[in-house]
């Protein structure tokens, strides 16, 4: 079975010698296409990107993270690569929002093993899944609808195990009771900026920091209290913590140990948001326990 056989591989700002290893890398298993970076660049239909390290870490830093603006929250790897002998840091990058860091003098089946892992599907929700999630989508879109007129559309799930935010702010709800885990709505700033100026009806130019932290609380605190009504009597019954809100790119998020966390992606006209849902029933977990 070949993993790649239908998977799209961009190739951005890469040498000639690294375009080389990266096919060779990928073989008959993809499709790669190179091409130079630029701004707005889009990246639909592609299911990994690769990018080679340039001489300035600030600039490669700055070309990370409108790719991985360009991804709309989608699960797309952006692999960094480099041609370098020394060794190079990879925390700045990490936090801007790429994925691995590989160089040419790391063992070429090690490489290949690597881009094969990120280049599987992640699998399909199951039914009993959406049982618990369709709530979720529907309530934020209606939230949003109602305090702020914006149509909110979902556009897929994919479940992760990333503890990394690769938007610029987010607001965390803490769940317990009968089923507990997390609940975390993330957006990009300027989307942020304007479903805030529509909830408080000022101009975006008037909309601070402050304003936008305390609006991304308010929106994580209503999603969050008008789903739990809809599982009262239900396993996915829960209760509410205070709400709270983290800034910064590259920040993380703290979820149950072996839980999926389940990423819910909504568009805003040409901007999107997304709403990590990481959610489990505690009979479940003591039913895990005495199978063991």
């Amino acid at each position: 079975m070949e993993i790649f056989s239908m998977n799209q591989v961009l190739g951005i700002d890469c040498s000639p010698k690294i375009e080389k290893a990266v096919s060779e890398l990928i073989g008959d298993n993809g499709k790669i296409k190179f091409e130079w970076f630029q701004d707005g660049i889009v990246l639909d239909g592609y299911q990994m990107v690769i990018l080679e390290i340039g001489d300035s870490e600030a600039q490669t830093v700055q070309q990370i993270r409108k790719l991985r603006y360009a991804c709309n929250f989608r699960n797309i790897p952006i692999v960094l690569i480099h041609g370098q002998k020394e060794h190079i840091p990879m925390q700045p990058y990490m936090i801007a929002g790429a994925t691995e860091l590989l160089s040419l003098y790391d063992p070429p089946a090690a490489c290949k093993q690597i881009l094969s892992g990120y280049l599987i599907p992640s699998r399909e929700p199951l039914a009993e899944e959406f049982e618990y999630l369709d709530p979720f989508i529907k309530n934020t879109s209606h939230i949003l609808q109602t305090m702020a007129s914006i149509d909110a559309q979902f556009k897929e799930v994919y479940f992760s195990n990333a503890i990394r935010m690769f938007g610029d702010v987010s607001g965390i709800m803490g769940l317990s009771g009968n089923a507990e885990g997390t609940l975390v709505v993330t957006f990009f700033w300027d989307l942020a900026k304007t479903i805030v100026s529509k909830m408080m009806g000022m101009p975006e130019d008037q909309v601070d920091a402050e304003l936008i932290h305390d609006g991304v609380s308010e929106i994580i605190n209503m999603i969050s209290g008008s789903t739990k009504r809809e599982f009262v009597g239900k396993p996915y019954h829960f209760e509410i913590t205070l709400p709270s809100v983290v800034v910064g790119p590259g920040h993380q998020i703290g979820h149950l140990q072996d839980t999926a966390v389940a990423v819910l992606i909504f568009q805003v006209a040409n901007q999107c948001f997304a709403l990590h849902v990481c959610i489990k029933p505690k009979k479940n977990r003591a039913i895990d326990r005495a199978s063991v």
